[in-house]
């Protein structure tokens, strides 16, 4: 009899349990499908599944129900105090619900809990913002930008917040995030809190050869010479001529560098090439491909000058079967003037190494000259130039007095 009653006990819960499960499974199944009714009685239903009671209260807040949504995301968090875009939604509902104080405390929670976690940190800003909180926005700002992450997003808001006073963004930034933001100031071109934000990097020594070459690079761009000279100068750069002459280091692309577009299918090609050098290791090949009667100007290197010195331009070529009436040739012009023009002979046919040189006298307003590898179309019936030209060996150097009397002497 007593063994009866174990086994009716022991059937009774397991009964129960099967019933619990079968209920349970439902609502989990509910919950995994997101497949909700969005009814009074849900709240009751999925007390016990967060995810249910963060839906729940997204339904609400997209319907403009603060209170509601602010209740179901308040269980959301008594049963998962870690469910932080529970507790951000909820802060948002309570700031429409104007309870500021509630909404401070959340975000001083939420952000202490989440100090090293990307995740929530854009909304985190986004709602310390709204609270006048700049301490948690401005440390956020330093954490996304530390990491990469968002950078020109969160530039842009601590630019707006800061009313674009550069000044003030140096001084809320870590010493390290000044790199990044002089990158942001150079890519929206501003000249004036960009000089500003590199010199307080060169005072603190925390720049690096990538970013001195970055700016030199953009302040070339804007012409201003003598300054990026003087960084140039300052980072080893070389005092006078051209920067890379016989093309030993890889071609840069940036200020004072050589610059070129290494292919354009179907046109030419150019390349760094160890075979053949004038002198040195390395040399410049150009390959045109015989296809097009091109214009080519897409090899060249900005140099700064001195003002009213004259100057020798030196190089070496070899070419070889280069073909129509108009080849290649060297010329110079002014960067940062205009007027002035100089050029050297065509490069045509095929030819051993020679050397080569172009004397010019620079303006009076000019700080940096454009020395060119340039081509001009040929009106001729064959027009489509092909061959290759190799270039080594270039030197611009100012010409003492005597040079420039003898060059006077032989032009008589």
């Amino acid at each position: 009899m007593r063994g009866r009653i174990v086994k009716s006990l022991i059937t009774m819960v397991l009964i129960g349990l099967s019933s619990w499960l079968l209920v349970h499974n439902w609502q989990h199944r509910t919950v995994f499908y997101k497949d909700y009714a969005f009814e009074a009685q849900d709240l009751d239903t999925f007390r016990h599944f967060p995810r249910a009671l963060y839906a729940l209260g997204r339904n609400a807040w997209f319907n403009n129900d603060a209170a509601a949504a602010a209740r179901f995301f308040r269980y959301a968090v008594r049963e998962n105090i870690f469910y932080m875009d529970a507790w951000l939604k909820l802060a948002q509902a309570e700031t429409v619900l104007e309870r500021p104080d509630q909404t401070r405390s959340i975000l001083k929670f939420s952000d202490a809990l989440t100090r090293n976690v990307f995740r929530w940190k854009w909304d985190q800003i986004l709602l310390a913002n709204e609270l006048g909180m700049e301490e948690i926005v401005f440390h956020n700002i330093n954490f996304l930008v530390k990491h990469g992450k968002k950078l020109q997003d969160a530039f842009q808001l601590l630019d707006t917040l800061l009313d674009g006073n550069a000044v003030r963004s140096v001084e809320v930034l870590d010493m390290e995030n000044l790199t990044p933001f002089l990158e942001w100031l150079m890519r929206w071109g501003r000249v004036d809190h960009a000089e500003m934000v590199w010199d307080k990097i060169a005072k603190t020594g925390i720049q690096n050869e990538d970013i001195r070459s970055k700016y030199v690079h953009f302040v070339v761009g804007k012409k201003q010479i003598l300054r990026a000279a003087e960084i140039y100068k300052a980072g080893g750069g070389l005092v006078e001529g051209l920067t890379n002459p016989g093309f030993e280091d890889e071609v840069s692309g940036r200020g004072f560098g050589w610059r070129y577009t290494a292919n354009n299918k179907g046109r030419w090609t150019i390349r760094r090439t160890l075979f053949g050098a004038f002198s040195g290791t390395h040399c410049l090949k150009i390959m045109f491909e015989g296809k097009e009667n091109i214009s080519f100007g897409h090899l060249y290197q900005i140099v700064p000058v001195d003002p009213m010195m004259n100057y020798r331009l030196t190089y070496s070529w070899r070419s070889r079967d280069l073909t129509t009436d108009q080849g290649p040739f060297v010329d110079i012009y002014g960067y940062d003037c205009t007027g002035f023009y100089s050029k050297g002979p065509m490069m045509l046919s095929t030819h051993k190494w020679r050397e080569q040189k172009i004397e010019f006298t620079v303006p009076e307003d000019c700080h940096a000259v454009v020395v060119r590898l340039h081509r001009r179309t040929s009106h001729r019936f064959d027009s489509k130039i092909g061959g290759t030209l190799w270039l080594d060996d270039f030197k611009l150097e100012k010409m003492n007095p005597l040079e420039e009397d003898l060059s006077i002497t032989k032009a008589r």
